[in-house]
């Protein structure tokens, strides 16, 4: 099996101070991008000359006229997806330490049900000059209480993404080229990276490298650095999205359903810029805008045969496992585990009945000497396929393909 070719992308818009230690990062890994893009979008400044410099070195340059950062990144991610199956996202003004894509890259490729969409890892936030920002500096002091979290062993990394957008920035992003062109970052000013981001971690698709691979610079110029208004109404809308787009995923798929509760549950102890009581006022006035029978249809439509959180009350294991002394709220922990336990349970129950069924599809299969026979001769050689993560994925794509297979 050959390796995956890699690309690495930059948007530039007026860093020329800066996109020269951001490309001499890249030209400096020990495993080398295949490909190497950089749109230059509007710079007033001279980036366009500093790019151009390192045209011979294999870097690619397109200029075009300013259409802003999200729209920049999905035609750099949509032009390199043509012929790379992995793609680095690096703004100019930050950098890479050299073994970033040595270190990450086989980890997209081990395990055969644990392969990731979405690769992070750790940073550190420098200042102009390329020196780590001050220990008392407000965004230090962020980042350390951010990744402090980290250190809880019970913490999952949806939940971690619902507390603080913890990999900080689209230059920590690498990910598989059709993961992220199915997956275009939305026109925000300030959260395309965390909107892309929380939605992996709900679906289950992010590893983290626990490492400092990356320089994030911290500057002036720097989005982030605004009134508080403009980023708490934006990480609102944000958050809106996340319902309004995940919606009938999370219908559908208990287990993601499950990490959306946690993550939600998490946001409630942001430490970003999420304001939870701003988001319940939001809930409220659009609720408001609803009529009876809107609202009633809402609740109806949830199944009961399809939900199985209807099928049982959410607060029995409070009282179940309540010692009789404590204040009963202080079992919350304990019950939370008990419910976990009991989850991981029935997925257990749910996977060893689609291996039972699995083995015994492929051995009827088997024993079935026409459709063996076409399989064996390239008839129909998905059919013989493992493809998908765990039992009950790899049974429901063996069923469409022997359902198509005739």
């Amino acid at each position: 099996m050959s390796e995956p070719r890699l690309a690495v992308i930059i948007p530039c818009y007026n860093h020329a101070s800066y996109v020269e230690k951001a490309i001499e990062s890249v030209l400096d890994q020990t495993r080398p991008p295949d490909r190497f893009l950089i749109i230059d979008d509007g710079s007033k400044d001279n980036s366009v000359e500093v790019i151009r410099a390192y045209e011979d070195r294999g870097v690619e340059l397109i200029v075009q006229e300013n259409a802003g950062a999200h729209n920049t990144l999905n035609r750099l991610a949509k032009t390199v997806s043509e012929d790379c199956d992995l793609i680095s996202i690096l703004n100019s003004d930050d950098y890479y330490e050299p073994q970033r894509f040595e270190k990450c890259l086989p980890l997209f490729e081990s395990g055969s049900d644990t392969k990731p969409s979405v690769m992070v890892t750790g940073l550190t936030m420098i200042d102009p000059d390329n020196e780590p920002l001050a220990a008392d500096e407000s965004r230090a002091k962020w980042l350390r209480a951010v990744w402090s979290m980290g250190n809880d062993p019970d913490l999952s990394i949806w939940e971690w993404m619902g507390m603080a957008n913890f990999p900080v920035t689209s230059s920590n992003i690498i990910s598989r080229a059709d993961y992220l062109c199915a997956n275009p970052f939305r026109p925000y000013r300030f959260n395309h990276d965390y909107f892309f981001l929380s939605g992996a971690a709900i679906r289950g698709e992010i590893q983290l490298v626990n490492e400092s691979l990356l320089n994030y610079r911290v500057h002036p110029e720097n989005n982030i650095n605004s009134a508080p208004a403009p980023l708490l109404k934006e990480m609102l809308r944000m958050h809106i999205d996340l319902y309004h787009d995940y919606a009938s995923e999370l219908e559908s798929d208990p287990t993601a359903r499950q990490r959306f509760y946690e993550y939600m549950a998490a946001a409630q102890s942001s430490i970003s810029s999420f304001h939870p009581g701003l988001f319940q006022l939001l809930l409220a006035k659009l609720t408001a805008k609803s009529d009876e029978a809107t609202l009633e249809d809402l609740i109806e439509s949830l199944d009961e045969t399809k939900i199985d959180e209807l099928n049982d009350y959410p607060n029995k294991a409070l009282v179940n496992t309540w010692d009789e002394k404590s204040p009963v709220f202080h079992g919350a922990a304990l019950a939370e585990k008990f419910e976990v336990l009991k989850r991981e349970r029935n997925e257990l129950k749910t996977e060893l009945r689609a291996t039972q069924e699995l083995a015994k599809l492929r051995n009827d299969l088997l024993k079935d000497k026409g459709k063996a026979l076409r399989a064996l001769v390239g008839g129909n050689s998905k059919i013989t396929s493992d493809a998908g993560k765990g039992a009950v994925e790899k049974l429901a794509n063996l069923k469409r393909e022997l359902g198509g297979s005739g």
